[in-house]
Order: structure tokens, then C-alpha cells, then sequence
């Protein structure tokens, strides 16, 4: 007889367990809609904390380029595109140059330059210091 008294005490807490297991899930379940819901208003609630502390930042404007200075372009470079080089550079090469010159650039320290020659183009880099080489380069 124990065993059947196992069997009819099992089906008497059938019913009432399946509630308490059902009842159990539905808390669960709106603990963990509590949760994600405090979680999206503190999220929210920094937000607006650090909106109200620091200042809005707007991109700065892209400064404006120097006024293009006026540069004497020697006989020699004519027909080359000059933007951007200065005077002693141009005057350099003019002076150095063993082609035609498709165009000039320079910095304050470089300068850099593209001669046509029969069969191919080289590009020319210098480096200057007070108007005379420190180093030179070929490429072509």
C-alpha cells in the first residue's frame, strides 16, 4: 500500500504543482522585464548627465589655405605645374633640371620634381638647407 499512497499523493499535488510552476515562470519573466527596463532608464538617465555636463562639439572648420603667393616661373619651366613650390626651389631647378619638367613641388625642406626623359619619366627629390644639397634621390 505505500506505493499507492505515493501514486494518489502525486496526483493530488498534480494540479497545484503545475500552478506554482506556472506562477514561477511569470514572476521570472517580469523580473527580467523589470530588470531590462531600470537597465534602458539608467542607460537613458547617463545619457543626459553627460549631454548636460560636457559641451557640444562641433567640428571646426577646415582652415582656410595661405594666399597664393607670386612666383617668378624661370623660362626653363614653363608649361610645368608650379603649385606650390617656391622661388628658390623653382630657381634650383632651372638650374639642375635634364629634361622637361612636367611639375615642382616643395616644402620647406624637400623638394621634389618630375623630368621627362627619352624613354621614360624620373622623379627627383631633393633636400636643401640654406640654398645647397644635403641629399639627393632618383627614381625612374
Amino acid at each position: 500500500m505505500p506505493a499507492a499512497a505515493i501514486v494518489e499523493a502525486l496526483r493530488d499535488l498534480w494540479g497545484p504543482g503545475l500552478v506554482f510552476i506556472a506562477l514561477c515562470a511569470w514572476l521570472v519573466r517580469r523580473a527580467l522585464r523589470a530588470a531590462r527596463n531600470e537597465s534602458i532608464l539608467e542607460e537613458q538617465r547617463v545619457r543626459q548627465s553627460l549631454d548636460a555636463d560636457l559641451p557640444h562639439i562641433t567640428p571646426a572648420a577646415p582652415p582656410e589655405p595661405p594666399p597664393p603667393h607670386i612666383v617668378r616661373v624661370p623660362p626653363e619651366l614653363t608649361g610645368a605645374d608650379v603649385r606650390g613650390a617656391s622661388q628658390e626651389h623653382l630657381d634650383f631647378v632651372a638650374q639642375e633640371r635634364h629634361g622637361d619638367v612636367l611639375w615642382v613641388r616643395s616644402t620647406p625642406t624637400h623638394l621634389a620634381w618630375c623630368e621627362r626623359r627619352t624613354p621614360h619619366d624620373v622623379l627627383c627629390v631633393a633636400q636643401l638647407d640654406s640654398g645647397k644639397v644635403v641629399a639627393r634621390w632618383q627614381f625612374g
